[in-house]
């Protein structure tokens, strides 16, 4: 197995047109995690508990990175828009080995549910952003 630096990570999101842009040059941290909710269906006369699978949470993605304008004014859009109900959930794409054939690839909607600036004297700019995956995702490979 040929292992990647993390490095070669890619996140593409939609932006209010509709068109995935490619924000990879502005972050520098990037997580996040799906989890099935597991349905305890234990019965009288049982001596362990026994579950079956539910609904998928496709949870949040968090992003962070040096502050750049152009990002802030891309998640901040996206944010203004959901919030006037005049946006549905933007695209999204992660690669993250990159966009390179046979490494994983994840893809969705997502809304921008929080952003933040930090600015310290002895540091530089940075920001946060959570975005909140919304509906199916799929799993695979480029």
């Amino acid at each position: 197995m040929a292992f990647r630096a993390g490095t070669t990570t890619k996140i593409y999101i939609a932006n209010a047109a509709g068109a995935l842009q490619d924000l990879s040059p502005y972050a520098d941290n990037l997580s996040g995690a799906q989890n099935t909710a597991m349905l305890e269906v234990s019965s009288f006369g049982t001596a362990s508990k026994v579950f079956i699978p539910g609904l998928i949470d496709n949870g949040q993605l968090s992003m962070s990175g040096p502050l750049d304008a152009a990002l802030w004014t891309h998640l901040t859009a996206l944010e203004t828009a959901q919030q006037s109900g005049g946006s549905a959930a933007a695209a999204f794409v992660i690669g993250w080995g990159g966009s390179v054939a046979t490494y994983p690839r994840t893809a969705g909607s997502v809304y921008v549910t929080s952003t933040a600036v930090t600015s310290s004297n002895s540091g530089v700019l940075t920001y946060t952003a959570s975005l909140q995956v919304s509906g199916a995702v799929t799993n695979g490979v480029f």
